[in-house]
Order: structure tokens, then sequence, then C-alpha cells
């Protein structure tokens, strides 16, 4: 049989006809498939003798004290059970997932924003959806962009850049950059304010080049029209606050950099003018996102945040 005969023939079949089949070859009988799927006899009937006439075969042989398959029965049940099995649990887990009852929601983060905000709202998120699964990937903005783009991530929480391309961009909070220095610095003499062309004389310890915090500070540099001096380069905040602890130079970094960390050997002065990054969530445009997904985009985009103080208490 050619292909569009095929395809005729499927075109006749339809699901309640080969759900009928099924519960009439399991229950070998068509008065008990009937009681058991809620309709009438007659209008089971109907529906095998339809699938019959579309297949051109009989699938049944009908007795008054049996119904028994035919041989060509036996080939189409032994197809059509696994079928409607995967068929029968997908359904479910969409309704369940349209009910919020399942689902699973990739979110890929920085790392900064993945252990100061995530996992504290992903708890509060499981308090509301306690079926909903939350998987936390933590990369840095290159990445978590490619991840977007390549759908293996629902959405990202990074920081707006300028050129945002086919991203929806959901704003959270705004972060504000400060300048770290040594406790008891000259420089310091209980200032609160330091302004940039000042920190530009400096020495300065950064995150490496093609991070985005390093980017946004070498803007805001830029925007004063002054030199950055750069004399280490570091990834991590902890190593970037030591080097600066022990008098290898100044930092500058988003104040949920400092979240959890023990500020007691530093001063926390703000930059004048105030450089702030808008974060917030990401996630591709004109993309039809789970339900799940966008539950926790509106949860998360709903959360009031406030940033770090300037030392924990």
């Amino acid at each position: 049989m050619t292909q569009p005969d095929w395809y005729e023939v499927l075109s006749r079949v339809n699901l309640n006809q080969l759900l009928s089949f099924l519960v009439v070859a399991e229950e070998k009988s068509f008065r008990m498939a009937a009681v058991r799927m809620h309709i009438s006899q007659s209008a089971l009937s109907v529906q095998v003798q339809h699938l019959e006439r579309a297949l051109g075969v009989p699938l049944f042989h009908r007795t008054t004290r049996s119904v028994d398959l035919t041989r060509e029965g036996e080939v189409l049940a032994s197809v059509a059970r696994p079928v409607m099995a995967d068929l029968r649990e997908v359904a479910v887990a969409l309704r369940e997932e349209a009910k919020l009852q399942r689902g699973v929601v990739t979110v890929v983060a920085m790392p900064t924003f993945a252990y100061m905000l995530l996992p504290r709202l992903m708890c509060r998120y499981a308090e509301l959806h306690p079926n909903v699964e939350i998987r936390l990937l933590d990369f840095d903005s290159a990445i978590a962009l490619q991840m977007l783009q390549t759908g293996a991530a629902d959405l990202a929480v990074l920081a707006r850049t300028e050129d945002m391309g086919d991203l929806e961009f959901v704003p959270m909070f705004q972060d504000e950059f400060v300048v770290l220095i040594p406790l008891g610095s000259a420089m310091f003499n209980g200032r609160t304010v330091m302004p940039v062309e000042e920190v530009a004389l400096e020495r300065l310890v950064l995150s490496p080049k093609g991070a985005q915090t390093r980017a946004l500070v070498e803007q805001i540099f830029s925007e004063s029209n002054c030199q950055v001096q750069v004399c280490q380069e570091c990834q991590r905040p902890q190593t970037l606050l030591a080097l600066v602890e022990n008098g290898f130079g100044i930092t500058i970094l988003p104040r949920t950099a400092l979240e959890g960390i023990n500020l007691s050997r530093l001063e926390v002065v703000r930059l004048q003018p105030q450089p702030v990054r808008e974060v917030g969530i990401a996630t591709m445009r004109n993309l039809s996102h789970s339900l799940a997904a966008r539950s926790f985009t509106e949860f998360l985009a709903s959360t009031r945040l406030v940033p770090a103080n300037d030392k924990p208490s």
C-alpha cells in the first residue's frame, strides 16, 4: 500500500475507536466494555464497526457466548496497547501540569544569584506548588543566554544588558555597585561616598575580562572618562575581597555579591555617581512556555527583594 493510501486509512481511524476496540478485547464482552466506558452497547458496537470498516478486516469473532480477537485483531492489539498506554500517561501528566500538580522548570542563573537569591525563593515556591520541580543551574551570563536559546533552560536570572536580542526581560530589582576598601584605610576617613574619578586612581582587583560584572565596571569608568588600573583579576568575589583585606588594592562589586560574606575587615563605600545593574528574569520571546515555567517566572517577578546590607549585623 502506498503512503497516500496509508494516510487515507489512518485518517479514518480515531482514538475513540481504538479505545473501544481495546476495552472490548480486555473484557471479551461488548456489554461489559460498554458498562466500563459508560456508553451504550450499541454506540460501542458502532465504534468497533467503523474501525473494522476503516481497516478492511474483522477484529473479533463474535458468538452468543464470547467475543475473541481475530488474527488481525491480535496484531492490532499488540501495537495499540503500548501506544494507548503512552498516550494515557502523557495525557495524565499534561492535565496535572495544567493544574500545577506536576511540572519541571529548569532555571539557569549567574553564580551570585544562584546562591544568593534562588534557593530561598525555590523553597517558598515549593510551599505553594510542592509537585513542581525546579532545577537550578549556575553559569555565567554568556552560557545562560546560550542555554535559553537552545532550549536547555526555561528561564534565566541575570543582569540586563544593552542587547537582549530575542529575549523577554522582566525586572526584579536594582543591584547597586559599591567600592570595598581595607578596614582603617587612609582613603576611607569616615566617608560614605567616593567619586569614580578618585577610585580610578587606585589599584583595582576585578573580575576577569569577559565577565559581565567586569564589563559593567568598565562601563562605569568609561562614562566618567576614566581609565581602569587593574592589578589582579579573579572570578570569585571571596577571592577579590581577600585580596582587598590584605592590601593588594580595592574592588568594585554589586551588593548581591556581598550576601553572606564577612565584611568585618572591610569598608563598604558608595560610588558617585551611583551605578546600578538591573537584575531580572529572561525568557525567549515568542516561545510558548509551560504553565509551570510561567508560574515560576510570575512568582519571581512578584517577589520583593532587598539587596544585602552594607555590613551584616
